[in-house]
């Protein structure tokens, strides 16, 4: 049987003597995003993390939502956005793409964004963000929800 080369061990082996930290030597790191205790929300509502993602980084494939009934039809999208004055958003579902938050769940995967999903290895291109936003409708006023995004550190 034929034994097929990683990316990570094809770097290694074109000459370069360590990987560099992105592609498997990182640091990973938890971004957690915790709704307050109290939130009027309102149908494309965002909520985002103040921990500066720097350029280099790659978003993994264990990120995680637990969330009470956020209300019919409720979907949540998790991307970044830049780390400027202007916040340009980057990828607004690249992390997760339309997670159906209507009923709770203790701990949903909301992997399937086009920056993790099917083998991607997206690496981030400037200091971003991770926010997500609420759509489809209202969400249920006061309804929590926590966002755990793993990230490999340069």
């Amino acid at each position: 049987m034929a034994e097929i080369v990683s990316k990570q061990a094809a770097y290694v082996a074109a000459g370069t003597k360590k990987q560099r930290p992105v592609m498997g030597g990182g640091e990973k790191k938890c971004i957690v995003i915790t709704s307050p205790d109290t939130a009027a929300w309102a149908q494309n509502d965002t909520i985002a993390s103040p921990v500066l993602i720097p350029k280099g980084s790659r978003f993994l494939c264990d990120t995680f939502v637990s969330h009470a009934d956020m209300g019919t039809s409720i979907t949540l999208d998790i991307g970044i956005r830049a780390a400027t004055t202007a916040a340009t958003v980057i990828d607004a579902d690249g992390i997760c793409a339309a997670l159906d938050v209507a009923s709770a769940a203790a701990r949903a995967a909301a992997n399937n964004g086009a920056l993790v999903k099917d083998g991607v290895e997206y690496v981030t291109t400037q200091d971003s963000y991770v926010y997500a936003t609420l759509g489809g409708g209202t969400p249920t006023a006061n309804a929590q929800i926590r966002i755990e995004v793993s990230v490999m550190f340069p």
